[in-house]
Parts: structure tokens; sequence; C-alpha cells
């Protein structure tokens, strides 16, 4: 009974939910809506309507000539905090975008998209490295490296993963080095089976270490340039304060400074460039 009863108020959330994300982004709502979105009964759909505005008294208002529920321009969301992706799922046909996925909807779509393609190691390498990571094992790998020629076996015993937005990187103990150093997961041809257990004895103080990057407008930028990024990035004060890991700062910097043809970088670290 105390399952049917949640599930049912789970269902009865959903549609409140879907009421308001239609009144946000579409304006208009009504019950045909809900029927052929959830095939619930028209006397339902008028509850769910009728509970939505006890909920929001101010969102909707009945357009009696056109039989429909109208969100104003001053309608404020109580359930969610709205966001485009949302609006691009739900009403233009389409997914929005993700990582790995490049591309449009269609020609005659309303939307297009990009994000950068994933480069991704074979699957079996991908497990493998994953299980050393989990058991603190040490592994063999083949790896690819653009300062030397051809790949060659590495031993490593990685400990962490991170994400540079483009690409896996494998924090790892590299007994070549004697340090800790990343490996992209990409760049690995070939992954033996997870050896012995392995502890380094140092810790790996940069991917431990965190550290706070405060990044504003170019100082080459005019003023109306510099309001333009500082809008742009929703930064406070003019600057845009984010904390990363030691280890994954120079990824966070390169993803960040984007340039722009014939002009400066949009943004540079505020104070010392470390």
């Amino acid at each position: 009974m105390g399952n049917k009863s949640s599930r049912e108020q789970w269902a009865g959330r959903e549609r409140l939910l879907f009421i308001e994300r239609l009144a946000w982004w579409k304006g208009v709502v009504n019950r045909a809506d809900l029927r052929n979105v959830f095939g619930i009964s028209a006397a339902q759909a008028s509850a769910d309507l009728q509970g939505y505005q006890e909920m929001n008294p101010t969102a909707l208002v009945y357009n009696v000539r056109r039989k429909r529920y109208e969100a104003g321009e001053g309608m404020v969301c109580v359930m969610h905090e709205p966001k485009i992706e949302q609006a691009v799922s739900l009403f233009l046909g389409g997914a929005a975008p993700v990582m790995g996925m490049a591309g449009s909807m269609g020609a005659g779509a309303m939307v297009d998209f990009f994000r950068p393609l994933t480069r991704e190691a074979d699957a079996v390498v991908q497990r493998r490295v994953f299980l050393a990571m989990e058991g603190g094992r040490k592994i063999r790998v083949k790896y690819w490296s653009v300062s030397s020629s051809g790949g060659r076996d590495r031993d490593i015993a990685p400990h962490a993963l991170g994400h540079d937005g483009y690409r896996w990187h494998v924090r790892a103990w590299c007994f070549e080095n004697e340090d800790f150093r990343d490996f992209v997961l990409s760049r690995m041809e070939g992954a033996e089976w997870p050896e012995e257990v392995f502890s380094p004895v140092l810790s790996d103080t940069q991917w431990e270490s965190m550290e706070t990057v405060i990044l504003q407008p170019h100082t080459g930028l005019d003023e109306d340039q510099r309001k333009t990024i500082i809008r742009d990035y929703g930064m406070k004060g003019g600057v845009l304060k984010v904390q990363v890991r030691t280890a994954m700062k120079e990824y966070f910097l390169a993803h960040w400074r984007v340039p722009v043809e014939g002009r400066p970088l949009h943004l540079e670290i505020s104070g010392p460039k470390s």
C-alpha cells in the first residue's frame, strides 16, 4: 500500500512539473497536453491544473475564450530551475547536446549544436585500468606518447581519474619516472590484467591539493569587450573564481583560454601567473 502511494505521489509530482515546464517554455497549457503525455482522464488533468494553481497562484491565468491556461511574463517557477536544455529535449523533438555528440537534429531542425568529440580507449583497456585503480594494483599498458616514437610498455599504478572536457586522464604512479604522472586513457592501445597490489610511498600531493583560479577579462580588451566577457561568464566583481585540483589546473586553463583570431584571449588569470 505504501509503495503504491509513493508511486502515485511521484506520478502526480511529475505531472505538476510538466505543467510548470510547459507553461514556462510554451506559455500555454491545457488538459489535452496532460492527457496526451500521461494518458490520464480529463478529470485528473483538471485536478492537476487546479493543484498547480494552488501551489503557484500567480503563474497561470485561465483564458475562457480559448479554453486554456496562459502564463504571464512575470511567472516564477516553484518546482524547478529552468534550463534551455529542458526545452530542447521536451519541445523541439530531440535530445539536448551531450558529450561525444556533434552535429544537428536534421537540416530543417530548429536546434543545432556541437560538442567536442570524445577520444576513448578500447572497452577492455578501460575495464582493466579501472580494476587496477579500484584494487590499488599495478598494471602494464601499451602507451603511445607524443614525446616518443611508437607505443611502448609502461608500468603504472592508477589511483584516480580526471576528465579535461575532452578526454579521460588516469592519474597514476609511474614506475619508470618514479613519480605521479597523467596518462591519457585513449592513448592506451592495450592493457594486461592487473598485477599485484602496490602502494606508493609518496602521496600524490598535486591530486590531493586544491587551488582557487581567479579569471578576469583579458587586459587587452577594451571596456565594452570586458563588459561583454563579464556578462558572458557570469563574473562577480569582474572576476570568476573556480576551485580546481592542482593536477587538473593545466587542463582547466587550456579548456577556458579560447583565442579569437586577430584579438587577444578572452580570459587571463588575475594576479601573478604561476
